[in-house]
């Protein structure tokens, strides 16, 4: 059940981070990252390897699209 509740919130913040990345939030990145990462653990302990390693890919990308962003903003 617990891992059943991980996977819906995971969900959740993605789909927020998709729709705050469409208003050009970069807080989005954060949200994003943080459903990347529980998706990724989840898919961990149900044994789901390839889906596990494309969310930590995604994980990956989230985090550096937040930092190409802030270095961005900060030359502005």
């Amino acid at each position: 059940m617990l891992k059943l509740i991980i996977e819906i919130v995971s969900a959740v913040l993605i789909l927020i981070g998709f729709e705050l990345i469409n208003r050009k939030k970069i807080m989005a990145f954060h949200v994003m990252a943080a459903g990347q990462f529980l998706a990724m653990v989840i898919c961990g302990f149900t044994e789901l390897w390839f889906l596990s390693l494309m969310h930590f890919v995604n994980f990956v990308l989230q985090i550096r699209g937040w930092l190409k962003w802030r270095t961005a903003d900060r030359k502005q």
